[in-house]
Protein backbone atom coordinates (compact mmCIF):
# COMPACT_ATOMS: atom_id res chain seq x y z
CA UNK A 1 0.00 0.00 0.00
CA UNK A 2 2.85 2.30 0.74
CA UNK A 3 4.58 1.37 -2.55
CA UNK A 4 1.69 2.24 -4.38
CA UNK A 5 1.39 6.49 -2.83
CA UNK A 6 5.09 6.67 -3.34
CA UNK A 7 4.70 5.96 -6.53
CA UNK A 8 1.34 8.36 -7.11
CA UNK A 9 3.33 10.93 -5.36
CA UNK A 10 6.46 10.37 -7.65
CA UNK A 11 4.45 10.55 -10.79
CA UNK A 12 2.15 13.62 -9.73
CA UNK A 13 5.04 15.61 -8.79
CA UNK A 14 6.59 14.69 -11.62
CA UNK A 15 3.99 15.61 -14.25
CA UNK A 16 4.00 18.63 -11.97
CA UNK A 17 7.45 19.56 -12.67
CA UNK A 18 7.42 18.38 -16.55
CA UNK A 19 4.46 21.66 -16.16
CA UNK A 20 5.64 24.03 -14.17
CA UNK A 21 8.98 24.40 -16.14
CA UNK A 22 7.83 25.40 -19.36
CA UNK A 23 6.39 28.04 -17.63
CA UNK A 24 9.47 29.53 -16.38
CA UNK A 25 11.28 29.24 -19.77
CA UNK A 26 8.92 30.89 -21.61
CA UNK A 27 8.05 33.72 -19.07
CA UNK A 28 11.54 35.08 -19.86
CA UNK A 29 11.86 38.46 -21.35
CA UNK A 30 13.67 39.14 -24.67
CA UNK A 31 16.99 40.70 -24.42
CA UNK A 32 18.03 43.84 -25.17
CA UNK A 33 19.40 42.60 -28.41
CA UNK A 34 18.72 44.19 -32.10
CA UNK A 35 15.01 43.07 -31.89
CA UNK A 36 13.03 39.89 -32.46
CA UNK A 37 12.83 39.72 -36.30
CA UNK A 38 9.02 40.69 -36.65
CA UNK A 39 9.49 44.64 -37.07
CA UNK A 40 12.78 46.74 -38.27
CA UNK A 41 13.58 48.34 -35.05
CA UNK A 42 16.02 50.95 -34.80
CA UNK A 43 19.02 49.25 -34.41
CA UNK A 44 22.12 49.41 -36.56
CA UNK A 45 20.14 47.69 -39.59
CA UNK A 46 17.24 50.68 -39.62
CA UNK A 47 20.11 53.03 -39.16
CA UNK A 48 21.99 52.06 -42.15
CA UNK A 49 18.73 51.53 -44.16
CA UNK A 50 17.47 54.36 -43.56
CA UNK A 51 14.24 56.15 -45.05
CA UNK A 52 14.24 54.48 -48.65
CA UNK A 53 13.76 51.02 -46.85
CA UNK A 54 9.65 51.49 -46.75
CA UNK A 55 8.93 53.90 -49.86
CA UNK A 56 10.40 52.83 -53.49
CA UNK A 57 12.34 54.53 -55.67
CA UNK A 58 12.87 57.94 -53.57
CA UNK A 59 15.74 60.41 -54.72
CA UNK A 60 18.04 61.90 -52.73
CA UNK A 61 16.27 65.19 -52.43
CA UNK A 62 13.48 63.56 -51.26
CA UNK A 63 15.17 61.48 -48.89
CA UNK A 64 17.07 64.80 -47.30
CA UNK A 65 14.00 66.42 -47.31
CA UNK A 66 12.06 63.37 -45.45
CA UNK A 67 14.94 63.38 -43.04
CA UNK A 68 14.69 66.69 -42.07
CA UNK A 69 11.30 66.86 -41.55
CA UNK A 70 11.97 63.93 -39.69
CA UNK A 71 14.10 65.83 -37.17
CA UNK A 72 11.80 68.27 -36.90
CA UNK A 73 8.91 66.79 -35.94
CA UNK A 74 11.18 64.40 -33.10
CA UNK A 75 12.31 67.70 -32.07
CA UNK A 76 8.64 69.13 -31.17
CA UNK A 77 7.25 65.58 -30.48
CA UNK A 78 10.26 65.39 -27.99
CA UNK A 79 9.71 68.85 -26.59
CA UNK A 80 5.67 68.10 -26.30
CA UNK A 81 6.32 64.52 -24.67
CA UNK A 82 8.30 66.43 -22.27
CA UNK A 83 5.62 69.17 -21.24
CA UNK A 84 2.97 66.27 -20.81
CA UNK A 85 4.89 64.23 -18.44
CA UNK A 86 5.31 67.42 -16.62
CA UNK A 87 1.68 68.04 -16.56
CA UNK A 88 1.01 64.17 -15.42
CA UNK A 89 3.34 64.69 -12.53
CA UNK A 90 1.71 67.97 -11.46
CA UNK A 91 -1.66 66.32 -11.98
CA UNK A 92 -0.13 63.58 -9.38
CA UNK A 93 1.03 65.92 -6.74
CA UNK A 94 -2.39 67.53 -7.13
CA UNK A 95 -4.09 64.48 -6.69
CA UNK A 96 -2.21 63.61 -3.48
CA UNK A 97 -2.07 66.65 -1.93
CA UNK A 98 -3.91 66.79 1.61
CA UNK A 99 -6.17 69.81 0.43
CA UNK A 100 -7.39 69.15 -3.30
CA UNK A 101 -8.28 71.96 -5.75
CA UNK A 102 -10.30 70.35 -7.62
CA UNK A 103 -10.21 73.70 -10.02
CA UNK A 104 -6.44 73.02 -10.25
CA UNK A 105 -6.69 69.61 -11.02
CA UNK A 106 -9.58 70.19 -13.97
CA UNK A 107 -7.47 72.77 -15.29
CA UNK A 108 -4.46 70.53 -15.60
CA UNK A 109 -6.69 67.53 -17.44
CA UNK A 110 -7.33 70.17 -19.63
CA UNK A 111 -3.88 71.37 -20.17
CA UNK A 112 -2.78 67.56 -20.88
CA UNK A 113 -5.77 67.11 -23.31
CA UNK A 114 -5.03 70.00 -25.26
CA UNK A 115 -0.95 68.75 -25.50
CA UNK A 116 -2.07 65.60 -26.78
CA UNK A 117 -4.12 67.08 -29.81
CA UNK A 118 -1.27 69.22 -30.22
CA UNK A 119 0.99 66.39 -30.72
CA UNK A 120 -1.89 64.45 -32.86
CA UNK A 121 -2.08 67.54 -34.94
CA UNK A 122 1.86 67.69 -35.11
CA UNK A 123 2.03 63.87 -36.22
CA UNK A 124 -1.06 64.49 -38.84
CA UNK A 125 1.09 67.95 -40.44
CA UNK A 126 3.89 65.77 -40.72
CA UNK A 127 2.03 62.60 -42.49
CA UNK A 128 1.24 65.96 -44.72
CA UNK A 129 4.35 67.22 -45.17
CA UNK A 130 5.75 64.00 -46.14
CA UNK A 131 3.13 63.26 -48.73
CA UNK A 132 4.13 66.24 -50.27
CA UNK A 133 7.02 65.76 -51.19
CA UNK A 134 6.38 62.13 -52.82
CA UNK A 135 4.79 61.25 -56.34
CA UNK A 136 2.00 59.84 -57.37
CA UNK A 137 3.22 56.03 -57.13
CA UNK A 138 5.43 56.83 -53.85
CA UNK A 139 2.20 58.43 -52.51
CA UNK A 140 -0.11 55.15 -52.98
CA UNK A 141 2.80 53.13 -51.12
CA UNK A 142 3.06 55.88 -48.41
CA UNK A 143 -0.74 55.87 -47.92
CA UNK A 144 -1.08 51.91 -47.93
CA UNK A 145 1.28 52.01 -44.82
CA UNK A 146 0.03 54.48 -42.60
CA UNK A 147 -0.55 53.54 -39.03
CA UNK A 148 1.95 50.76 -39.83
CA UNK A 149 5.26 50.27 -37.90
CA UNK A 150 4.21 50.84 -34.71
CA UNK A 151 3.14 47.99 -33.30
CA UNK A 152 5.39 44.74 -32.76
CA UNK A 153 2.74 42.54 -35.23
CA UNK A 154 1.20 40.96 -31.66
CA UNK A 155 -0.84 44.27 -31.11
CA UNK A 156 1.19 45.39 -28.30
CA UNK A 157 2.37 48.64 -28.68
CA UNK A 158 5.97 49.28 -29.89
CA UNK A 159 8.53 50.45 -27.44
CA UNK A 160 6.06 50.37 -24.54
CA UNK A 161 8.00 47.13 -22.63
CA UNK A 162 9.96 49.17 -20.30
CA UNK A 163 12.98 46.81 -21.07
CA UNK A 164 14.83 49.26 -23.65
CA UNK A 165 14.14 50.01 -26.67
CA UNK A 166 16.96 49.35 -28.73
CA UNK A 167 16.36 47.54 -31.62
CA UNK A 168 12.21 47.45 -30.78
CA UNK A 169 10.86 49.98 -33.03
CA UNK A 170 10.28 53.85 -33.02
CA UNK A 171 8.93 53.70 -29.68
CA UNK A 172 5.61 55.54 -29.04
CA UNK A 173 4.81 55.85 -32.64
CA UNK A 174 5.02 60.17 -32.55
CA UNK A 175 7.94 59.52 -36.03
CA UNK A 176 6.50 57.75 -38.92
CA UNK A 177 8.58 54.96 -39.72
CA UNK A 178 9.46 54.64 -43.80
Amino acid sequence: MKNLNFKTLAIASGFVFLMIIPAFISAQPYGRGEGRGDRAGNGPAYAERGVDSRIPSLTDDQKAGIEKLRADHLRKANLMRAELGEKHARLNTLRLAENQDAKEIDRTIDDISKLKGDLMKAREAHKRDVRALLNDEQKAVFDARQGRGYRDGKGNKAGRSGRGDYGRGPGRGDCLRY
